[in-house]
């Protein structure tokens, strides 16, 4: 229970600085705290592929968590992609957003998937720490894995930031590879990483359902 409402304050400081982010940089890359559009699509195409892992269906429902102003939709929408798609995210201000940009797709005020899905994406939505204390935001991640995992009947595909050692540095979440496949590992049923060198600071995660 304590971890719970800690998670919950965690939830309530994220809310309050992208929309303090979204006031001062509008509903683009910096307002969500992404570097730029270039770096953020190359991710979307990474995890795009990754996708195909799961499966080769075009109409693979996908839940997008901690979608922001739904760029990854976009980003579908631009390569033809045919999934179907559901975003969520806590902020209601992007939620709001999204609806009034995407009114023929569905979007939710959630952490994790309301409805069942094939795959959960989750594109650095854990990146930005709310706290110093590295193993209490590990405990947050894993908690919020956990709750996609259970409504995504085929896994989740999900990339963090990368360094030598796990740190926090600026309130980017830096995690050390093979601690968190470590940790994925006695947590779900079969991960694997994936590395690119087009996205060189990210290292993506998939965790399979079966």
């Amino acid at each position: 229970m304590r971890k719970i409402i800690l998670f919950s304050y965690y939830n309530f400081l994220l809310k309050d600085i992208y929309n303090r982010s979204l006031k001062q940089n509008g509903f683009t890359p910096m307002g969500v705290c992404w570097r730029d559009r270039k770096s953020q699509y190359i991710r979307f195409k990474i995890l795009t592929d990754l996708l195909k892992r799961f499966s080769d269906n075009e109409k693979m429902k996908v839940a997008d968590i901690g979608c922001g102003y739904a760029e990854l939709l976009n980003y579908f929408i631009e390569m033809k992609k045919k999934y179907l798609y559901e975003g969520y995210d806590i902020n209601r201000k992007m939620i709001n957003f999204c609806n009034e940009r995407f009114n023929d797709f569905k979007f939710y005020l959630n952490d994790y998937p309301k409805n069942f899905c094939n795959v959960s994406v989750i594109s650095g939505t854990y990146n930005y720490a709310v706290t110093q204390d590295i193993e209490s935001w590990e405990q947050y991640l894993l908690y919020n894995l956990s709750r996609c995992y259970v409504n995504s009947n085929l896994g989740l595909v999900l990339n963090l930031q990368f360094k030598k050692k796990r740190m926090i540095i600026n309130n980017i979440y830096y995690t050390e590879i093979s601690y968190m496949l470590s940790l994925l590992k006695r947590k779900f049923t079969r991960v694997e990483k994936y590395y690119s060198f087009n996205s060189s600071n990210d290292i993506y995660f998939i965790i399979y359902k079966n």
